[in-house]
Formats: structure tokens, sequence, C-alpha cells
């Protein structure tokens, strides 16, 4: 028969009450902070109504986990809003010599106007449409009166990233402004605006769609027309979007956006999930240039 030894409840050779008291404490602050980490997460995926663009008009409805790539934010425009759509709808139709139709302003009728433009032509093509759109919004001369009013500095940076914040928000959704150093002044500066989820890529999925009309040219027409850099780093995994203003933008032909593949929500999409195969809307890399 074998013998157990006895249990006892003597403390152990050289640990105190004092010992056990401190691991029960380690123990609850571990505790906490894991509950507070956990509540933390839960918190960031929790559904949500938000307010944003001009005077808070227009709301977003984030579902559960809404930045899971495939959740989608539902929007409601203001009337304000669908003024400048439709404004914005008109000047693009006119650039490309198709009909205006005031009846049909909405976000599902845009979106239907950037894939005409996108069609049957390649990225400069779609690329001097968009180009000339935003020139078509300035009056004569605009540029120096810009470049006078904004000179490089941090004033001109953070007054842009609030203009970006609510000018462009019926476009891309509701949006953040963040303090950076990523600017060419290398000082901590309010110039990032963070998009949340943008609701052009959203609805769009179109991977050629934001790089050709939306990234490289915005980032053109700051950059060289109104000598305010400006670098756009959208994420194409998540949605999100972030401006930099102030941040000089890579040469284009470098710029690593012409190396992401076809979403799979884009209806125009090809060889989607294809490792190392990009947008067949995009120019090519330089890297893949003598391929």
């Amino acid at each position: 028969m074998l013998l157990r030894p006895a249990l006892t409840t003597a403390p152990s050779v050289g640990c105190s009450s004092s010992c056990s008291t401190r691991r029960r404490r380690t123990r609850t602050r571990r505790t906490k902070a894991t509950k507070t980490q956990n509540s933390s997460n839960q918190q960031q995926q929790q559904a949500k109504t938000e307010s944003y663009s001009f005077f808070g008009l227009a709301r977003a409805e984030f579902p559960e986990n809404w930045d899971e790539p495939n959740k989608k934010i539902k929007y409601a425009d203001s009337p304000l809003d669908l003024f400048i759509m439709g404004w914005f709808m008109r000047k693009i139709s006119m650039a490309l010599g198709a009909p205006f139709d005031a009846s049909n302003i909405s976000y599902d009728a845009f979106i239907a106007l950037c894939f005409l433009q996108m069609k049957g032509r390649d990225p400069d093509g779609q690329r001097q449409i968009t180009m000339d759109v935003l020139t078509s919004l300035m009056p004569p001369g605009g540029e120096k009166v810009f470049q006078k009013l904004f000179p490089l500095n941090k004033f001109s940076l953070e007054l842009n990233a609030k203009i970006c914040q609510i000018v462009f928000a019926w476009m891309v959704g509701p949006m953040t402004v963040k303090t950076t150093t990523e600017n060419d002044l290398n000082e901590p500066i309010a110039s990032k605006v963070q998009i949340t989820k943008c609701r052009w890529l959203q609805e769009s999925g179109c991977t050629g769609m934001c790089v050709n009309m939306c990234k490289t040219t915005t980032q053109d027409f700051f950059t060289d027309t109104f000598n305010m850099p400006l670098t756009i780093k959208p994420n194409f995994e998540d949605k999100s979007c972030a401006f930099y203003f102030g941040q000089t933008p890579p040469p284009i032909e470098k710029d690593e956006a012409l190396l992401f593949g076809c979403n799979q929500s884009c209806s125009t999409g090809l060889n989607v999930g294809e490792e190392n195969v990009p947008c067949h809307k995009l120019r090519k890399h330089e890297s893949l240039s003598s391929s």
C-alpha cells in the first residue's frame, strides 16, 4: 500500500505571508489589465453612429466589427453634401462629355460616373480627367492666391488638414486629424488626416480607381499646383487611408501603391487574391517595368 505524504498548510521555507500577498496583488493587477485591454478591443468593434462633414449634418452608421474589410458603413448624406456631390458630378460629366442627370444625385450615381471615367482610358487618361476637374474648381489665378495664403509652415499644414476633414468628408466619410512628424519640416504637426474607412474605396472596391483618380492625382495637384506637398497612403486591406500634408510624395513609378492587386469586391477585378499580381488598371511599378 502506497503512503501519500500528508498535506500541510505551513508556509514554504523562505516565503512569508507577505510574499503570498504580493503574488495575489500581482495577479489582481494582471487581471485588471487584461480586462481593460479586452474592454478596449470590444469598444473598438462596437456599433456606433457618428456625425461628420459640414456642421455635423451627415451621419455614418458603423456596424459591429466595422473594422473588418467586408463590413460596410451606412451613410446618410446631408442636403449640403448632396449639393456638393451634384456639383462635383456635373464637373466630371462635363470633363467626360457625358450627359448629366440632375434628378439622380446619389453616391451610387457618383461611383457609376467614376467607373465611366475609367472606361477606355489608361492610368494617365484617368488621372488627366481628375486633374481637369480639380483645376476647374478654381478661379483663374487661384493657385497663385493659394500659394501666397498657404506657404509651407505649421499653420498652413494644420489649416489644410482641418479643411480637408470637412470639405472632402462627403466623398470619403468621417476623418480625424492627428499629430505626426511625417512631414518635410520634421516637426510634430497636426497635419495627418486619418480616414476611418474610405467610403469611395468601400463602394467602388477598385484599387485602380483609388490610385489613379484619387491618390496620385491629388498628390500631384497639391504638390505641383499649390506647392503644398501631400502624400496619401491608402490601406487596401482595411480600407482606411491617411493624408500627410507637408510630406513630399515619392515619384509615381516608385510608389508602392502600384503593387497592390485587385480587390475581391471590385466588379472589374482580375486575378483577385493572386500574389505579386498588381491591379490591371495601374501603371507598372519601376521594379516590374522590365517584365
